[in-house]
């Protein structure tokens, strides 16, 4: 509850769950056409993002829902953690909802890491090149942990159809199923402990 009883819309109406809904059936319609290959020039994924933006009935709808409600539900998750801390909703006995809060935030932002990638065009391999060596902390670690961290997100030594492939079966099975099983530890232990008094 926010003071004087006004309520945030973005943080306590289910905006979030209702944004992540969202998600999973443009996501869904999305694959029905979606081709995680990325051997060939063009290669199939890039080609089928094209297909999907030009060609399927209102193609260009859904994935603009997707992208860009991925987009407000990366906001929306950082004005409810902000909100959540702002209210003291970490301190005892709600420490480990805040805890689960934090990962699902990371996760959200694993998905729009993952999901990047997948239209398989010039920006998004550059940029995913650029944010994979940034990842496997290449300036900060010993060449050989950080090497092994390029390796295991990589799927090889460069960007290329295996990465594509490891990145779209973590934004397509992995990272769901991960937000589903940390959503539903979330809610019973919001529904358990109730709303937290601000600070």
């Amino acid at each position: 509850m926010a003071p004087n009883g006004a309520r945030l819309s973005l943080s306590e109406s289910g905006y979030q769950p209702k944004r992540s809904r969202e998600e999973f059936v443009t996501g869904f319609l999305l694959g029905i056409y979606y081709e995680p290959d990325g051997a060939g020039t063009p290669a199939p994924a890039y080609t089928s993002v094209n297909f999907i933006q030009h060609s399927v009935y209102l193609g260009w709808l859904i994935r603009g829902v997707h992208f860009w409600g991925a987009n407000l539900l990366l906001v929306a998750a950082l004005l409810h953690l902000t909100f959540v801390f702002w209210n003291g909703g970490y301190r005892a006995p709600r420490e480990l909802n805040w805890m689960v809060g934090v990962v699902i935030f990371l996760v959200i932002v694993l998905f729009s890491f993952t999901g990047s990638l997948l239209p398989w065009d010039a920006n998004s391999y550059l940029a995913r090149s650029r944010e994979i060596s940034i990842a496997s902390g290449a300036s900060v670690l010993p060449d050989g942990v950080s090497g092994f961290i390029k390796y295991v997100l990589q799927g090889g030594p460069l960007v290329g159809p295996s990465t594509l492939l490891r990145f779209f079966m973590a934004h397509v099975f992995l990272l769901p199923a991960v937000m589903t099983v940390l959503l539903y530890v979330h809610f019973r232990l919001a529904r358990w402990q109730g709303p937290s008094e601000p600070a």
